[in-house]
């Protein structure tokens, strides 16, 4: 069932009077569990009925055309999560401070919202429903927390009773066309070393070639490294990974993208950008990112940028259009190394104002924590009260601090942080930057 949360707008409020406790249950008869058995019944038929059961337990049949679906959906309520119940040694939702907004804290563990959203899932809670379901609905492709394929080193990190061969999970998912981008949260004397072989290895064995016209099974392998905040009492100790061990797992997935490439011809396996910038080491060609499939996942995000702005800055260049107001950047210390090493000789080859990046400690979570998504809107305030009053500058913040809501991590609005400072603060873009530079006047 699907609750419904306000009247249909006009005019499909004269199909029928909504009042609170509504739920739609069916669509030509089929049972709906959420929007997603919403979308993959409607048919293409010139009419579609709603079956719509009141509080009072009285039904009642909507007809309306098909294509009116989309304009009812924002009268649904969300999708909630289905929350994860292992207790995976790296989680960082428990390594949030207390006092935060309840969203923080969730968990989810659910495949819908993989495939809306990519989010990762370990496919703990899967169960034969849930993997039928995404199998007939064809809910592809899905992100998958593998962290390693041996069954007794997966189960401890996880910290599940239950022994669960991730392998065969994704084999019968990929049997049956179901794309997957796995992920590998790389904790240094857990997963590394030999699991780590074993891990991409038996990937491999579930890659397919990139000439697929069907592409399923393993698409893309992702390596991250774990992240350790300074609020871990009570969690299992873990060691981070040093520029040393950052160094290694280059050397280490750099032969593997070669040996993929032989038998695939694409890379499938990569490492976040935190490994290069950690190391001290030239990222690698844009092309050797294939598809950029996991950038959202910082896989790549750092030279896709670079090559952006420097084709964006070519063309305002050649239009007599580049920005012309100099930019202040507070980000996190890691993003302004990457400023620092990539972005700012692009900016002043093109001829562009100077940019002043400031990198901000993280005071919210621990020094340790380096990456722009993981700032607070308390330590982003407090660089900019700390900054000289006069010249006024045009301040620049990652998009990657707010979330959909306009909040930081802390709960602050980007006004909040502007507050009784006199600088002109801004939400900054990523593929769009110059562009939204040049937009500043």
């Amino acid at each position: 069932m699907i609750m419904l949360i306000r009247a249909f707008p006009a005019p499909l409020n004269q199909l029928y009077e909504w009042r609170i406790g509504d739920t739609i249950t069916h669509l030509d008869g089929e049972p709906l569990e959420d929007i997603l058995d919403l979308y993959y019944y409607t048919p293409e038929a010139e009419r579609t009925v709603l079956t719509i059961k009141r509080q009072s337990g009285d039904r009642e049949r909507v007809e309306m055309d098909p294509e009116d679906i989309v304009t009812v959906t924002g009268c649904f309520a969300p999708m909630e999560f289905k929350t994860c119940a292992a207790k995976c040694v790296f989680c960082f939702i428990d390594q949030n401070p207390s006092g935060m907004r309840d969203q923080v804290y969730v968990k989810d563990e659910d495949y819908r919202f993989s495939f809306l959203y990519g989010n990762y899932i370990t496919l703990t809670s899967l169960g034969k429903r849930g993997l039928q379901r995404i199998v007939e609905q064809k809910m592809s492709p899905l992100f998958v927390s593998v962290h390693a394929t041996d069954i007794d080193v997966r189960t401890r990190m996880l910290g599940i009773k239950r022994r669960i061969d991730v392998m065969d999970l994704m084999r019968q998912l990929g049997d049956e066309g179901i794309m997957l981008h796995t992920q590998v949260v790389l904790c240094p004397g857990w997963n590394d070393g030999p699991v780590l072989q074993q891990t991409f290895d038996d990937l491999l064995t579930l890659a397919t070639h990139r000439d697929m016209e069907q592409p399923s099974g393993v698409r893309s392998m992702a390596i991250v490294p774990v992240g350790l905040s300074a609020h871990r009492e009570g969690l299992t100790k873990l060691d981070p990974v040093t520029p040393e061990i950052a160094q290694a797992a280059i050397d280490q997935v750099h032969a593997w993208q070669k040996q993929a490439h032989a038998t695939l011809e694409y890379n499938l396996v990569y490492l976040s950008d935190e490994f290069y910038l950690q190391a001290g080491q030239p990222f690698p060609p844009t092309e050797s990112y294939d598809d950029f499939a996991q950038v959202d996942n910082a896989i790549g995000l750092t030279p896709r940028l670079r090559e952006t702005w420097q084709e964006d800055l070519q063309w305002a260049v050649d239009e007599g259009n580049l920005p012309k107001r100099p930019l202040t950047v507070l980000t996190s210390h890691l993003a302004a190394r990457a400023w620092q090493r990539e972005f700012t000789p692009v900016l002043e080859a093109a001829g562009a104002p100077p940019v002043e990046v400031i990198g901000v400690e993280n005071t919210f979570y621990g020094l340790s924590v380096t990456v722009a998504g993981l700032m607070s809107g308390a330590d982003l305030r407090g660089a900019l009260l700390n900054l000289p009053a006069e010249p006024v500058r045009d301040v620049a913040l990652s998009p990657r601090v707010f979330n959909s809501d306009g909040l930081t991590l802390d709960g602050l609005t980007l006004d909040d942080l502007a507050a009784g400072q006199p600088h002109r603060v801004h939400v900054g873009e990523e593929e769009g930057f110059i562009a939204f530079w040049t937009q500043l006047g």
